[in-house]
């Protein structure tokens, strides 16, 4: 059964919608009434209610006996995306990054204790999906999350990282001194790596995008499974997404020297 998570805003009946919403993995999946109820917990009255008002808004669509998400929901991601500056600016990094490692590139940002996956640029190689688009994620485990939280402030740090763990407690536990460690490794390097943190069997590398004033507004991500990511890969892919990173900083406005990537400038 899929996890959901359940923020409360204290208006019932948009809580009842959205956890409606939250339960479809995929624009493809269809539900009925009854597999509704069942994973929101919802009454089978109540499900028939907020969906049929739900398709009246476009947000679901009705699929004979069952309910997938509506046109309405791409129409507004594609605002929510217009309005993600840093998106724009990474996206040819992301597919130059792609064609130079042949493995998924992706950006992620901040979203309060959570990070999200806005632009992936998938490798033809993989046969799953490691994340999608607008999928909350844990912010205190893999490369993505390091780089999102390295270069806060420390108290700001630990607020996060305690939010995400209670966020997300189906997450394996976590050293906080030696994470803090890490995050400090991590500023110093300029890079963030991970093996299986988030999903057995999966590692990346990811790097800071850093906006014109001086602050991390995103992680470039390379994501691969473990067996084409090791030692050496590691070793050639590293500068390159640094790179890649670095170049989509420049693009969206950071000049500043004294904060600039440690890997070397790759010829493009």
């Amino acid at each position: 059964m899929t996890t959901i998570e359940k923020p409360d805003s204290k208006v019932g009946v948009l809580d009842k919608a959205m956890s409606i919403l939250r339960i479809f993995p995929r624009g493809d999946v269809t539900l009925t009434p009854l597999e509704i109820a069942a994973q929101t917990g919802l009454p089978l009255s109540t499900v028939y209610r907020l969906s049929q008002a739900l398709c009246t808004h476009g947000l679901l669509m009705k699929d004979g006996q069952h309910f997938r998400l509506g046109i309405m929901l791409l129409h507004l991601g594609a605002l929510v995306a217009d309005g993600i500056d840093v998106r724009s600016r990474a996206l040819p990094h992301l597919r130059w990054l792609k064609e130079q490692t042949g493995e998924n590139a992706e950006l992620h940002i901040r979203y309060e204790e959570t990070r999200i996956a806005v632009e992936i640029v998938r490798s033809p190689h993989n046969l799953r999906s490691f994340v999608d688009i607008g999928a909350l994620l844990p912010l205190h485990v893999g490369a993505g999350g390091k780089i999102l939280l390295a270069w806060l402030p420390a108290e700001e740090q630990t607020a996060l990282i305690l939010a995400s763990i209670a966020r997300f407690a189906s997450v394996q536990a976590i050293d906080m001194p030696a994470l803090k460690e890490k995050l400090a490794q991590v500023q110093a390097d300029g890079w963030a790596s991970s093996e299986s943190e988030r999903a057995s069997g999966v590692s990346a590398i990811a790097a800071p995008i850093f906006d014109v004033g001086g602050q991390v507004s995103g992680a470039l991500v390379l994501a691969a499974p473990t067996t084409r990511l090791g030692a050496t890969e590691q070793a050639q892919f590293i500068p390159l997404v640094c790179e890649a990173a670095r170049r989509t900083s420049y693009d969206i406005g950071y000049l500043n020297p004294e904060r600039r990537l440690r890997a070397e400038a790759v010829s493009w």
